[in-house]
């Protein structure tokens, strides 16, 4: 039992870590506001700078020297900004090769793959009214992400409202405009989120859809969304949980249901020692419906907590960026398991951090630490521990064209028990990505 339990948590966990799609700048923004990709990112996308944070604010709505088409109630780009993205990838694991001669080769053996190709749109609909969406097109082109933002002046401050519905992005979706990993859209390293990110350890990169209600100003903001659970949980359907006719039954919704949970999020933001700074907390509450073949009733408790900050600023005339994050999930108190913390018997909790530094123009190196406890008892603890050292490096080729290598080594109690290394889907504890990426 403790085994299954261990399997089906970490499982989850790292099948995320190797695959989870990657969230990069998008090109249709940059043609729409006439701009390089690096004015609104930082040492290189998807890192926001306070001008990218500003364009987020607005609603996407901000143009620049592209033609608009307006008319009475109407102003919209002349073009439809469009940009695809893909990427080929090269993943490493050290695990048993069992699969050496097997005609699909797993990553065990060396594997290359391609995570994403996508298409992704956004930009101005209105004056006041912003887009932005992603069609998947692995398998099929299926809507991935989309979300509108209402926004609002208020002269000081902006209001938005933004109706969302992503495939595995959370609750955070709506709107986030920090690089903590409170999202996974902008953290520096997208191969291994969960080694730089409390956040994305406790699983909180869920699909979700509802409503994010926002007040923000050059100091920060909040965000309160009412968000609920779709019918697929988790990491943007390359391994979809089928939907399970039991959970219908007791009355889940097969597609998007009411959004019944609460998420909650507030950030300063300000300058500290000459470093862009800034410092929040997340607070996900409640209970949602789904589906998921996870759980038979198809109801789940949505809890969570997590504080974080982030610097981002010249050392020694070197671009670095700073970001710790702490997040807690509770074990289940009722009969309806915590989508954050699904078969845990104790809290699953997870401190993060993580460091760029900009040794060349165009090369940085990455650090990730973490100190977890994966809420599992494995035999040898009651909570198991599971940490991680992550090292990284990139080189930007172009502005829109980047190698990454990242190298991740995991240790703890989860390690240490007669077969615990088989709970991971490479039955190993190390994991290496070379990836090249382009968007156009």
């Amino acid at each position: 039992m403790q085994f299954k339990k261990v399997l089906l948590a970490f499982s989850a966990l790292v099948s995320a870590a190797i695959w989870a799609p990657q969230a990069q700048a998008i090109p249709a923004f940059a043609r729409q506001v006439g701009m390089a990709c690096s004015a609104c990112h930082y040492q290189h996308f998807p890192v926001l700078n306070s001008f990218g944070r500003a364009f987020k604010e607005g609603g996407f709505t901000m143009m620049g020297a592209q033609e608009k088409i307006e008319g009475d109630g109407l102003s919209i780009p002349a073009n439809l900004n469009l940009a695809f993205i893909t990427n080929l990838q090269y993943t490493k694991t050290n695990g048993p090769t069992t699969n050496q001669n097997a005609i699909s080769k797993d990553s065990n053996n060396g594997q290359i793959s391609m995570t994403q190709y996508s298409l992704f749109m956004g930009g101005r609909v209105g004056e006041n009214i912003g887009f932005e969406g992603e069609v998947g097109l692995s398998g099929g082109a299926a809507l991935a992400s989309v979300k509108m933002p209402f926004a609002q002046d208020w002269g000081s401050f902006k209001t938005l409202e933004v109706p969302f519905t992503t495939d595995g992005l959370g609750a955070a979706q709506g709107f986030e405009i920090l690089s903590t990993g409170a999202s996974t859209v902008h953290p520096f390293n997208q191969q291994d989120m969960a080694a730089i990110s409390a956040q994305q350890y406790i699983g909180t990169a869920t699909a979700a859809h509802g409503v994010a209600l926002v007040a923000a100003n050059d100091m920060g903001f909040v965000n309160f969304t009412k968000w609920g659970l779709d019918s697929i949980i988790g990491n943007g359907g390359d391994n979809p949980s089928p939907v399970n006719p039991a959970a219908v039954a007791a009355g889940a919704p097969t597609g998007a249901g009411s959004p019944t949970s609460n998420y909650l999020r507030a950030a300063w933001l300000g300058d500290v020692a000459g470093f862009d700074s800034g410092v929040g907390f997340q607070y996900w509450g409640g209970t949602s419906a789904s589906a998921s073949a996870m759980t038979p009733g198809g109801w789940y408790e949505t809890k969570a907590t997590a504080i974080d900050a982030q610097m981002m600023g010249d050392l020694g005339g070197m671009p670095l960026t700073l970001i710790a994050s702490y997040a807690r999930a509770p074990n289940a108190t009722g009969t309806n398991p915590n989508v954050f913390n699904n078969g845990g018997t104790d809290a699953r909790k997870s401190f993060n951090i993580g460091a760029e530094l900009g040794v060349l123009p165009k090369t940085t190196v990455q650090l990730g630490l973490r100190n977890a406890k994966s809420g599992i008892n494995n035999g040898v603890s009651a909570n198991a521990s599971d940490n991680a050292i992550m090292l990284g490096v990139t080189y930007s080729i172009a502005l829109n064209v980047r190698a990454e290598l990242t190298y991740s080594k995991y240790s703890g109690d989860l390690y240490s028990s007669s077969g615990a290394n088989t709970a991971l889907p490479f039955t190993g504890d190390q994991m290496t990505v070379l990836n090249m990426w382009m968007d156009f």
